[in-house]
């Protein structure tokens, strides 16, 4: 399956979830959602021995996010985040910018935590550190084309407030950039595999009502 049909096949996904579950939007407390946060990003599978001793170490994430409700459990919304690996013995990093778009399912009940389960799919933009030159001696943080990103995230919601809250979150995420192009100096230089990672995030999770 390519980046295309891939990304097509999860919004119909996402679609059809919403088609349905969907209810009665008469007894729905909550209209949008505004989302803050940030946390620890953990590399995983060949981003944490990349590119001949250039694995990945530990780094971290940070975003904002915003959702409609359609019912009081299914939101759909955008969002942004950005995310940092840093690398052992060089001051230069591995950087991903992600933007797209995400569906949640909550688990309502009386409880004042709320569990939920998520999926994300949208673009990323990446900038990783890459050996070039005529003898790949020189290291440079190097843009390449954008790719697909998808993502599945559980988490669960705490209500400090009654349109509000602070949430943990965790999140396995998944950027197609094998065979994505990068170029410098009239040198083309291309990605040998996707990019996996972990994210750990914690936030503020902002609640607004119908009129």
């Amino acid at each position: 399956m390519n980046k295309k049909s891939g990304f097509l096949a999860l919004m119909l996904i996402l679609a059809l979830a919403v088609s349905a579950i969907s209810q009665d939007d008469d007894e729905n407390w909550r209209s949008f959602e505004v989302v803050a946060f940030g946390g620890l990003s953990l590399p995983s599978g060949s981003l944490s021995d990349w590119n001949d001793t250039l694995g990945a170490e530990m780094g971290f994430n940070l975003g904002l996010a915003g959702g409609y409700y359609f019912t009081e459990k299914i939101c759909a919304g955008i969002y942004f985040d950005y995310t940092q690996f840093g690398i052992e013995d060089y001051s230069l990093k591995y950087r991903l910018y992600n933007a797209g778009v995400y569906g949640k399912y909550c688990f309502v009940g009386e409880s004042n935590f709320e569990p939920y389960v998520k999926i994300s799919a949208g673009g990323v933009w990446p900038k990783f550190a890459t050996w070039i030159g005529p003898d790949k001696n020189v290291l440079r943080e190097l843009s390449y084309d954008p790719a697909l990103n998808v993502g599945l995230h559980v988490g669960a919601l705490y209500y400090t407030a009654d349109f509000g809250g602070i949430f943990l979150e965790v999140g396995y995420q998944m950027d197609m950039l094998k065979d994505a192009k990068g170029d410098y100096g009239g040198d083309e230089f291309k990605l040998a595999d996707n990019v996996n990672y972990i994210n750990i995030r914690a936030g503020l999770n902002v609640f607004f009502g119908p009129e």
